[in-house]
This record gives structure tokens, C-alpha cells and sequence, in this order.
């Protein structure tokens, strides 16, 4: 009877290992892997004006860097899932190289469609990863977006069948050939 308690023990001990070890492998990425941070983006000031952070769920700070960093400028007190790699520290906090993001909240938990801003015949139609929607909105808000065909830009509103009734919209990137300047106003 002693004897089979300590085998019954000695086999508890080694599962226990191979578990333990298991969690670890797990828990460990491979260096240069892609990882996601979810959080608030804040514009904070660093060398070369201002640098995008991530505020990941824990508090935990990085300062965002890659090709979308022009981007997370634009998305100041947003909050974001982002996908990327770890990188160094610079200016003392640690560095997150963003490959791809998705907005989680654009102000008061709502959730905006993101795409590219196009325009068909008098129809303003917002082409996004799941399709197209056709935008509709008061006129002041239509002159505001006219100046963002062909920018990639984010909108918040409520669906309506094929439309979007917009209420709330920010531009991301926009690679226009001419610079979007604002429409002079005629008085007589």
C-alpha cells in the first residue's frame, strides 16, 4: 500500500511538471512574433513632436511606432486594439512597432466603421472590409466629408439597411495629390 501511494505521488509530481511547463511554453512567445495590445491611444510629446502611446488594460505604456503611426496621431483618447512587435525603449518606456489595428471605441463605446471615403455621382459611399454603405447625414456634415473623398476615415452612426446615418467622422490617412484646404466662404 505504501509502495502504490508513492508511485501514485511520484506520477502527481510529474504531471504536475509537464503542466507547469506547458502554461510556460505557452505563455512565452517566440521573439519577432506578432502580439495584441488593446488600450487608449494618448499623443504625448517626444523627439520629433508628438508620439502615439498605448495604454494597454493593465497601465502599461508603449510608444507606438510602424507605418500606421501617422494614424494612431490622429486617434487621441481612442481606444484600440493593436497588433505588432515589442521593440526597444526609447525615451525611457517601452516600444510596440503596430502592423495593424482596429478601433474599439471612437467616444462613449461606439464602435465606427472604417474605410475609404468615395463618391458616386451624388452619393458619398464608405468602402470598408465587409462592403460599401451609403452615407446620409445633414448637410453641413456632407460638406465636411466632400473635403475627405479618398481619405481613409472612420464614421459612427446607425445602420439603416444599406445606409449609415452619420453623425461622427475623423479622417486617418489621406494621400491626396492636392492638399485639402478649407472651402473660402462667399458673403454678399
Amino acid at each position: 500500500m505504501r509502495t502504490g501511494m508513492m508511485i501514485m505521488l511520484a506520477l502527481m509530481l510529474v504531471a504536475g511538471d509537464t503542466t507547469a511547463e506547458k502554461r510556460k511554453k505557452k505563455q512565452e512567445k517566440p521573439k519577432g512574433a506578432e502580439v495584441e495590445k488593446k488600450g487608449k491611444i494618448q499623443v504625448v510629446r517626444g523627439l520629433q513632436g508628438g508620439e502615439p502611446q498605448l495604454t494597454d488594460e493593465r497601465g502599461v505604456r508603449f510608444l507606438c511606432s510602424g507605418p500606421l503611426k501617422g494614424e494612431l496621431l490622429r486617434l487621441h483618447g481612442h481606444g484600440v486594439g493593436a497588433w505588432g512587435v515589442p521593440g526597444e525603449k526609447k525615451m525611457m518606456t517601452p516600444t510596440f512597432k503596430v502592423v495593424r489595428y482596429a478601433i474599439t471605441d471612437a467616444g462613449g463605446g461606439q464602435k465606427p466603421l472604417v474605410g475609404v471615403l468615395r463618391r458616386e455621382g451624388k452619393r458619398y459611399q464608405l468602402h470598408h472590409t465587409g462592403g460599401q454603405v451609403t452615407l446620409r447625414a445633414s448637410a453641413a456634415f456632407m460638406r465636411r466629408l466632400a473635403r475627405r473623398v479618398g481619405c481613409k476615415i472612420w464614421v459612427v452612426g446607425e445602420l439603416d439597411g444599406p445606409a449609415l446615418k452619420a453623425y461622427k467622422f475623423g479622417w486617418l490617412n489621406c494621400r491626396l495629390p492636392k492638399p485639402i484646404r478649407p472651402r473660402k466662404e462667399t458673403t454678399k
